[in-house]
């Protein structure tokens, strides 16, 4: 395994990024530019210096694959630990790929997908399936649980605000579920941009057409902010959205779908 990964942290005992314990792996690179992104460190596919509290640093490191295994299996004793939510605390812990879009880089990562899969390693990845459709199957022949966005499904709003091409996301929706494979839907619930009724309904018509494990309504927060500062770039200000719609957008979901969906805020 010589491939070497772009990415800018791994984080150890993870609990809500996947069942059980987790350790979470960031790829840097992403193709999409939403407005409201946390990470914004992690969307150039290409490391980046910095200057936080006065100090210079860099956002992102070049690891070998065989190395960046390693370093996750170091882990392993908490990966044999089960998960806890609905529907999947049958599950144990294991290794989250997340970013950025891990899955834009996932013919480097193949070899550590491959290794962990034999080790007998639960995997996850956190993705906006806004990727080539090769590189998704690729990774569905390692993952065991997607965790994929529900953003924009209008297709020019998608292209203008998010840069991101809706026909793809879709095709690569229907790849998965048409493959039976585990996912959850995590929907980003930002004011302006992804709570319009519109948005919403097309959203439970997504959930009604392809009913996951499980829904995750995201709230918006402003967590990112010292890291645009570090970029020397502006944040938006994130404040619009209350707990009372979440309920209520979470309410809509239950009763047209069926399907168990919880409101996360961090």
């Amino acid at each position: 395994m010589d491939e070497r990964i772009l990415i800018t942290n791994i984080q150890r005992f993870s609990l809500h990024d996947g069942p059980g314990i987790r350790t979470n792996v960031f790829c840097k690179g992403c193709g999409l530019r939403c407005p409201w992104c946390a990470n914004p460190e992690n969307l150039e596919p290409r490391p980046e210096d910095y200057v936080k509290d006065g100090l210079p640093g860099t956002y992102g490191w070049y690891i070998p694959c065989e190395e960046l295994v390693r370093e996750v299996m170091k882990d392993e004793l908490f990966y044999r630990q089960r998960g806890r939510g609905e529907d999947l605390d049958a599950l144990p812990g294991g290794v989250t790929w997340s970013g950025g879009e891990a899955l834009l880089q996932a013919d480097r990562l193949e070899p550590a997908f491959r290794a962990l899969k034999e080790a007998g390693i639960h995997q996850c990845v956190e993705t906006s399936l806004f990727v080539p459709g090769n590189r998704l199957q690729l990774a569905m022949k390692y993952i065991d649980l997607f965790y994929a966005d529900i953003k924009m499904l209008d297709g020019e709003r998608c292209r203008t605000v998010l840069h991101g091409e809706l026909e793809q996301y879709l095709e690569n929706v229907k790849t998965l579920f048409g493959a039976g494979k585990p996912v959850v839907f995590r929907v980003p619930v930002i004011g302006s941009f992804t709570d319009s009724e519109a948005n919403r309904q097309a959203a439970i018509e997504l959930i009604k057409k392809y009913p996951p494990m499980k829904v995750e309504l995201i709230k918006e927060h402003n967590l990112g902010q010292s890291k645009y500062a570090s970029l020397g770039r502006t944040p938006l200000d994130l404040h619009t959205v209350t707990d009372e719609f979440l309920e209520r957008y979470k309410e809509d979901i239950v009763m047209n779908t069926g399907v168990l969906t919880e409101v996360c805020k961090i």
